[in-house]
């Protein structure tokens, strides 16, 4: 069966308008626990997209135009294949489904797919479809490190790695915001972005966590790695099938994991992004 986007996107997206502030877009995530949305227009038409990561680039730009990516869209009535390419293209995980009069109609990440993925081509191998670069970080490394890391490499969950080189956990950003002991309203007010006319999503706020970090005098704890790491997280091994892996990635809704050998040691991570390709090859 030849699936068409409409069948799989997300519809009626929320989304904001432009010209706007990046801090007005901050705070349209945090309430509505999103990663990116949809830009329009004063003309209500489709005139880019932001994502969380496009902020993270630009920490110092204050206006959504200069951040926001004017990006290709597709059409409820492509095909998927043609949306996933897209995406591989683009190397983004949002993409906008537009209508004729250039409306937005509906919004597309990879999560939308792994359903047709698990069913056309469940029993693949993960290592036929691994790209992306993995960033490992030791065990004892503290906390700021790793934020500095992630910045600089603009990876945002790291395998870690004991003194042996041993594969021991895994650290994400959203893991170290949890290591953060002020109140959202703190939070908020360091980075600029305070407001008072709705109770703020904890959640979403761990979305933007490295924004806020690059904009306030925040500081995170003084500890290791290893003490704010998911110990034993959900993997896959290179001999793992793409059915299996999307399986775990669908129950815990999890946009990547770490890949072992067949003797347990990293070998890198899976991003759901790399799994569209299958739709290419």
């Amino acid at each position: 069966m030849n699936y068409r986007v409409k069948e799989i996107m997300t519809r009626n997206p929320i989304t904001y308008n432009v010209p706007s502030s990046v801090s007005d877009v901050i705070r349209v995530l945090i309430k509505n626990n999103v990663t990116g949305i949809p830009l329009v227009g004063r003309d209500g038409k489709y005139a880019g997209v932001i994502t969380r990561r496009d902020i993270f680039y630009n920490p110092n730009e204050t206006q959504t135009a200069l951040v926001m990516r004017k990006a290709n869209t597709v059409k409820e009535d492509d095909y998927v294949e043609e949306a996933a390419k897209e995406i591989t293209i683009q190397g983004k995980r949002h993409l906008v489904v537009t209508n004729d009069n250039d409306e937005v109609t509906g919004i597309l990440t990879p999560q939308n797919f792994l359903n047709i993925i698990q069913e056309k081509f469940g029993e693949r191998k993960v290592k036929e479809v691994m790209t992306y670069n993995a960033f490992p970080i030791w065990e004892e490394s503290p906390l700021s490190v790793a934020l500095i890391a992630m910045k600089l490499s603009q990876i945002f969950s790291f395998p870690v790695l004991n003194a042996e080189a041993k594969f021991v956990g895994l650290i994400t950003d959203r893991d170290i915001f949890d290591k953060v002991k002020l109140s959202s309203t703190e939070v908020l007010s360091e980075a600029g972005i305070a407001d008072d006319e709705d109770p703020w999503s904890w959640e979403g706020i761990r979305n933007v966590f490295t924004y806020i970090i690059e904009k306030s005098n925040i500081r995170v704890p003084n500890m290791p790695v290893r003490d704010v790491m998911v110990k034993n997280p959900v993997v896959v091994y290179l001999s793992s099938t793409i059915g299996e892996t999307v399986k775990l990635m669908s129950q815990g809704n999890y946009n990547q994991v770490p890949v072992l050998s067949g003797h347990g040691d990293i070998y890198g991570m899976l991003y759901d992004v790399e799994l569209l390709k299958v739709f290419n090859d």
